[in-house]
């Protein structure tokens, strides 16, 4: 069965020469639309697989047109085509939620590979999913091992929605081919019974307590971000310098990314692990 598609585009011409190159790899062209006005009609109307977007059009422009779409269906896979080329395009293109991007003048290989990761099951994305958990659970219990001496308990995993923090939560961002976010949240006196055990004194202020919590935390990330680039190159992940909150009343919580998280259990007190990455989109330019 082929894959439908539609085309939005302002310029009849632009929509002539896609649709042809489309129908040569294959493709079943359903519908077209030049605007805002129509889109969303033709969508409903004709139902495709994915739907081509131009940026610059009249009006509404493509970025408009796909949040439209996108809350009209949640599910429409949007493939940006555009001779747009720079880096606030593509980030505004992701915070969007498209799921590709090809830059004109269209090469027919190159949209097929877009159309095909698209269409296609991300398998690199799912080992992700299915690995880090574990790997990040590692990395925790061979840190606090290698670093207080200490033996580590987990209990049971958990999806993280939204939950007040200990007292002192720790957020690492994670770049590769994809990203993703790392929380690691303690009480303060866990922290403090950590600090003390690593320097070898307490610590000497708040500062100190907090700055070993966010070492520690880019320890776990750093570590855990090998463990995964060792086991699939392709991953290509490293860590982003760690923020520090502080406060009992603070939100755990991601707005974009769906964590899964686990308590660990030691000598020091209760901390939590939280791990998750989200989809980019599908580039080829």
């Amino acid at each position: 069965m082929s894959i439908r598609i539609m085309i939005v585009d302002d310029s009849a011409f632009s929509r002539v020469i896609l649709a042809d190159s489309l129908q040569q790899e294959g493709y079943e062209v359903v519908g077209e639309a030049d605007c805002l006005e129509s889109l969303v009609e033709t969508y409903s109307q004709c139902k495709p697989d994915i739907v081509t977007m131009d940026i610059a059009m009249p009006g509404a422009d493509g970025f408009e047109c796909s949040k439209v779409l996108l809350a009209h269906d949640s599910r429409a896979k949007i493939i940006i085509i555009s001779s747009m080329k720079d880096k606030e395009t593509e980030a505004e293109v992701r915070r969007i939620g498209v799921v590709g991007y090809v830059q004109k003048p269209v090469e027919s290989e190159v949209l097929k590979r877009v159309i095909t990761g698209v269409m296609s099951p991300d398998r690199l994305y799912e080992q992700l999913e299915n690995w880090s958990i574990d790997m990040f659970q590692e990395a925790l219990a061979q840190s606090i091992t290698r670093m207080t001496k200490t033996a580590t308990t987990f209990s049971e995993r958990t999806q993280l929605d939204r939950e007040v923090s200990q007292g002192i939560t720790v957020v690492i961002g994670i770049i590769g081919h994809y990203s993703g976010s790392m929380i690691l949240d303690l009480s303060r006196e866990t922290a403090e019974k950590m600090a003390a055990v690593i320097l070898h004194r307490p610590a000497k202020n708040q500062e100190e307590v907090m700055a070993m919590a966010a070492e520690f935390a880019n320890i776990v990330g750093g570590v855990a971000c090998s463990m995964l680039n060792k086991k699939e190159p392709a991953f290509g992940l490293r860590v982003s310098p760690p923020s520090v909150f502080y406060g009992e009343q603070t939100k755990i919580a991601s707005p974009t990314i769906q964590l899964q998280g686990i308590y660990a259990n030691n000598d020091f007190g209760r901390i939590y692990l939280g791990i998750g990455f989200k989809k980019g989109i599908v580039l080829w330019m």
